[in-house]
């Protein structure tokens, strides 16, 4: 007799396990089948912290398997155990039919990390190579590689601008992650494709070629899983998703039948989705306020302008990613001659893993260092000040781990709140943020959106790029960029995405 079983919106639940009625895909009942996956009652612990406590899910040749859940709800944890660099504490993992993995891995299972795993000083078709060894002959391996590595970027980004021969350490933060993705579809065995936060990097027609891609492996019967924080692209793409909090699945969903709002419930309790707010800070109205920032630029018709930002601003930099902004930013950090700004300036990097963290410090010290100067007096610390100072932000922030945790021994997420909270813990006037929200759920973005705004009410003036549209809404005032020039600027309840994607293609007057 089955155990009696609850009815819970969309999906039923019978004690851990979350039993979906799933739809069917490429014309065949999945749950006629037997899993390519199978974790039963997995538990993985690091220390103290229990990172896992006891997982169960089945994932079937032929669908895109979603799973969802706040920072440090174990989701990256998971898919290192899939993948096969973690081994469990207890509990089973059974991969297309091996439950063991080999010194590679377990067969067929390959992933693109979210904090990528290249050799930044090797070239790209090198990289290939390393990963790929097992299916590029070693005699004349340097063709070969290429050849791989040039023809699967072709097949996913049809509109990339990537060499084989190109050092990774000289790509952008995007070109990497197109030959991070690139890299693990390299393989004659391929059967389990893991992308974990695959777009956080990517921005317009490099995540629709993904996806496509994505769904052409599902409909040659691979079986790919996708994490992400970004809900509706895992609504659109994904066949089933389960939700994950604590180290445990605590929902699975037919992607069909339900919403962005019940994932939102299902990871942790109501959540009150902000709407953007334009002009908090007052400072785009107010002309009188002091000018902060002026970085001289040129429109997309070759007319001289510049980008300029009062006190208390908030400043957006928009547009399809790699326009420039990041060369903005860069621009400001580094004071070049033809710039004005504050001297007190703190800069919260797109890159956290080459230039964010202090991977050998803890999370206290990665987050007071900025701030040592103000904390210190006549040149001595003052180690309460400090541990307040790191109490205050660890709490606001809810930074998994608490201060004296490693700083590599965190999420992604949780990685980049302690950069964040390092930034405006400083006593910098002028805040610069370069897609500072990459990685981190949603219930944090709402928290530090409403920071920014705060702190552009004390004075501070902010200048942020994102890679989503959706953020600049954020800002009082909002620049769109084209290949290094001004296509547009747009003021509060103008900054849409509809006008921001107008902008980011149009081009020159009379061209």
């Amino acid at each position: 007799m089955c155990p009696r079983q609850r009815w819970r919106g969309p999906f039923l639940q019978n004690g851990d396990i979350a039993v979906v009625l799933t739809k069917t895909i490429s014309k065949t009942n999945t749950a006629a089948r037997e899993p390519l996956v199978q974790v039963r009652r997995v538990v993985k612990t690091y220390g103290p912290t229990k990172a896992l406590s006891g997982v169960t899910l089945d994932v079937h040749a032929g669908e895109v398997f979603g799973v969802v859940g706040h920072n440090g709800a174990g989701k990256s944890t998971l898919m290192r155990v899939l993948s096969g660099l973690d081994g469990v504490d207890s509990g089973s993992v059974q991969i297309g039919g091996a439950t063991r993995p080999s010194g590679r891995g377990f067969p067929g299972v390959r992933m693109a990390y979210q904090e990528g795993s290249l050799a930044q000083e090797l070239t790209v078709y090198e990289n290939i190579y390393l990963s790929s060894k097992n299916w590029i002959a070693d005699r004349r391996w340097h063709g070969a590689a290429s050849r791989r590595a040039a023809a699967r970027l072709d097949e996913i980004f049809p509109d990339h601008a990537i060499k084989p021969a190109d050092y990774v350490d000289d790509l952008t933060l995007a070109d990497r992650q197109m030959v991070e993705i690139s890299r693990a579809t390299i393989a004659d065995d391929l059967s389990v494709l893991i992308l974990d936060e695959p777009t956080e990097s990517l921005s317009g027609s490099a995540v629709d070629h993904l996806y496509d891609y994505v769904r052409k492996l599902r409909s040659s019967n691979h079986a790919i899983i996708l994490v992400s924080h970004r809900l509706k692209e895992i609504l659109s793409v994904c066949d089933r998703v389960v939700v994950m909090k604590d180290g445990a699945v605590v929902s699975t969903h037919a992607a069909a039948s339900v919403t962005e709002q019940d994932l939102f419930l299902a990871m942790g309790g109501e959540v009150v989705i902000e709407k953007p707010v334009q002009g908090t800070s007052q400072a785009a109205t107010d002309s009188a306020r002091p000018i902060s920032i002026k970085v001289p630029m040129a429109t997309v018709d070759g007319a001289a302008t510049q980008i300029v930002a009062h006190k208390g601003e908030v400043i957006g930099l928009a547009g399809i990613a790699g326009q420039g902004q990041e060369k903005v930013l860069d621009r400001l950090w580094r004071r070049n001659g033809d710039v004005q700004v504050s001297a007190a300036l703190a800069y919260v990097p797109g890159d956290r893993q080459r230039s964010g963290i202090l991977p050998i410090w803890d999370v206290a010290r990665n987050l007071t260092i900025t701030a040592l100067p103000s904390l210190g007096k006549n040149g001595i610390r003052q180690v309460d000040k400090e541990n307040a100072l790191v109490t205050k932000w660890v709490d606001q922030l809810k930074i998994r781990g608490g201060s004296s945790a490693a700083i590599t021994g965190l999420s992604g997420g949780n990685q980049q709140k302690v950069i964040v909270a390092r930034a405006f813990a400083s006593d910098a006037d002028t805040i610069l943020l370069d897609d500072p929200f990459r990685g981190v759920d949603v219930h944090t973005k709402v928290e530090l959106y409403q920071l920014i705004k705060s702190e552009a009410r004390k004075g501070r003036t902010i200048v942020w790029y994102s890679s989503e549209n959706s953020e600049m809404q954020h800002c009082d005032r909002a620049y769109v960029l084209r290949a290094d020039r001004i296509a547009g600027e747009l003021h509060g309840t103008d900054i849409t995405d509809e006008r921001i994607i107008s902008l980011s293609f149009v081009e020159a007057r009379g061209s």
